[in-house]
């Protein structure tokens, strides 16, 4: 299965591999494996509108993507900040409707908390069977959008409360004062922003998306990645997750 990954929640993101697996008879006992073809990133968290149309067009060019045919697109969903999110949607939704294929979307800081996990399991395998990890990416305004996880299989990952968006105070004093049990690591963009929120267990993954981890996590929900209703019965819809209402509002009509 031959699968287009965007990812806009802080840089740019994006990335085509052939799958194998994902729940099917041909799925290896190790999980789903990605053959890479091409990759294309981009840091700046302002330049997602500039970039994603000429990453695309090199990336569909390429030989070894050209060769066969897309037969799915997966999109960052967020939380993250509108304008980037937008941007990596938009083109996902483009992409999906002018090849007739699905689009699906993935949250994330699902994909964090997996590339999280994968660094844990190049440790320690027994340690990240059971550990939480705490995933913290930057909300700016001195914020974090926050969640925690814990492995779900090979590929999958399983939320442990609510997305939310907070400052690293509050985050913090959550585990301090035992509202929350402590995590064994910590991930995330807003993680290495906020060094308090390590507090000596290290930042795994320092991202605020993970294209490749995107990919596993939706054929992990649903191997076929088929469209309509299927895709949000799996949880893979691709309505972004903003946590905050927009900055921006109409104004409103002139005093009489």
């Amino acid at each position: 299965m031959r699968i287009l990954s965007i990812d806009s929640s802080l840089g740019t993101q994006l990335l085509v591999a052939d799958a194998v697996g994902g729940g099917g008879s041909d799925a290896p006992a190790a999980g789903i494996l990605l053959n890479v073809l091409t990759t294309a990133r981009q840091d700046s968290p302002r330049r997602h509108a500039e970039s994603l149309g000429p990453m695309l067009a090199e990336a569909l060019a390429d030989p070894a993507v050209a060769a066969a045919p897309l037969d799915a697109v997966v999109a960052a969903t967020g939380p993250a900040p509108f304008t980037g999110l937008r941007a990596g949607l938009v083109t996902a939704r483009a992409v999906g409707r002018a090849r007739n294929i699905p689009v699906c979307g993935v949250p994330s800081l699902d994909a964090v908390a997996r590339a999280a996990l994968d660094e844990l399991a190049r440790r320690d395998q027994s340690v990240a069977l059971s550990a939480t990890v705490l995933v913290a990416t930057d909300a700016r305004r001195k914020e974090v959008y926050t969640a925690r996880y814990r492995a779900r299989g090979a590929d999958d990952v399983e939320r442990l409360g609510e997305y939310e968006v907070l400052s690293p105070a509050a985050l913090r004093e959550r585990e301090e004062n035992g509202a929350q049990p402590p995590a064994d690591a910590v991930a995330g963009s807003g993680a290495a922003l906020y060094p308090e929120l390590a507090a000596g267990r290290g930042v795994l993954a320092p991202v605020s998306g993970d294209a490749a981890a995107q990919i596993r996590i939706a054929l992990a929900r649903l191997p076929a990645l088929a469209e309509g209703d299927a895709l949000q019965e799996a949880g893979l819809g691709t309505q972004p997750l903003y946590l905050r209402r927009p900055d921006v509002h109409m104004p409103a009509g002139r005093a009489r």
